[in-house]
């Protein structure tokens, strides 16, 4: 008995979660239905799905300053920020699946159409059809949210590898022809020397992340010398912290800091800071005077409003804050980006 009540609240939640991913459509605009939980904030929802809560509140009629309640219906929007439905995911994402429910009279041509014009044959890849034939209530894959691997819930159940039927027909080819044409070892050739950087297995890291710019031999000592300067316990960042500040970081500043909530951090050394007024992708050098010791984090937006965030240069998070050696609490650092 009690295993089957069990079974019955898995399946639920199984439900709610494929609700969740169910693309919906008003005029122009495409978006995801969220329902608010407890503890849930502007941010936090807005890091599940990898979209600023600047964009999400407007797209809600409403501001930032009210508060969420438990309970409240939200609409995600989907952008090019968060929805993709060409390429490969980043070293720190997954591509998650979006649904959109066939209805009567619908076609793959009106349905590819109606996403950004995506091809039948792309549909067809995504969704492994063999016909163009779609029973109405059918769960189309329409595309793929892009969330970030450790800040969101969601990237359980994505995917790092995308099926591309777009890729197979620029070569003119068809589908038979293309697997003899395409040589496999290939990718796997390439495999090993991208993620020899990057230790996030079976996803190949962009290049302009792991490929340093040539070297310019006026400047190479001295970053060399800079280089060596990082450790591996300050943060898997350092080096492009480093690479951003050409050794000479542009602003330091010093104040009071606190911490926040993250999954990430505690085996890969990725860190990760909240700022005001600076862009996100930003790696930040934070260190502790009364400790001595230095991280490197990368912005992943602005500090939430709020009395207890009054004051305060920076929230870092939680495995940060233990590589720092600093209670919970607000504590002081000083800030070089």
């Amino acid at each position: 008995m009690k295993q089957g009540i069990l079974l019955l609240f898995l399946l639920v939640g199984l439900k709610l979660n494929a609700q969740n991913l169910i693309a919906q459509q008003e005029g122009a605009k495409t978006y995801l239905n969220h329902t608010v939980a407890a503890k849930e904030n502007w941010y936090s929802v807005g890091r599940m799905y990898n979209i600023s809560p600047r964009e999400i509140a407007p797209f809600n009629s409403t501001t930032m300053e009210k508060p969420l309640a438990i309970g409240q219906k939200l609409k995600i929007p989907l952008t090019s920020v968060n929805l993709a439905q060409t390429g490969q995911p980043a070293p720190d994402e997954v591509f998650v699946p979006l649904y959109h429910t066939v209805k009567p009279q619908e076609g793959l041509y009106r349905i590819g159409q109606n996403y950004n014009k995506v091809s039948v044959d792309q549909l067809k890849a995504w969704n492994k059809l063999k016909t163009d034939q779609t029973p109405i209530g059918t769960s189309l894959i329409i595309g793929y949210l892009r969330v970030k691997r450790d800040l969101s819930p969601l990237a359980n159940v994505g995917v790092t590898n995308v099926q591309n039927q777009a890729v197979a027909k620029t070569t003119a080819a068809t589908p038979t022809e293309a697997a003899k044409t395409t040589p496999p070892p290939a990718p796997v050739k390439e495999t090993p020397a991208q993620t020899a950087n990057n230790p996030v297995a079976n996803v190949p890291p962009a290049k302009k992340e792991t490929t340093p710019p040539p070297p310019d031999p006026k400047t190479e000592p001295a970053a060399s010398k800079t280089i060596t300067s990082t450790s591996v316990a300050e943060g898997a960042f350092g080096g492009l912290f480093l690479e951003q500040s050409k050794g000479n970081p542009a602003n330091t500043i010093t104040g009071q800091a606190a911490s926040f909530k993250s999954t990430s951090g505690w085996k890969d050394g990725k860190y990760y800071v909240l700022m005001n007024k600076v862009s996100p992708g930003t790696i930040v050098k934070i260190t502790v005077p009364a400790s001595n010791k230095t991280v490197y984090a990368k912005v992943l937006g602005e500090i939430p409003a709020g009395k207890e965030n009054e004051g305060l240069l920076a929230r870092v998070s939680n495995a940060a804050l233990a590589q720092l050696e600093v209670p919970e609490g607000r504590f002081d650092v000083q800030l070089q980006y």
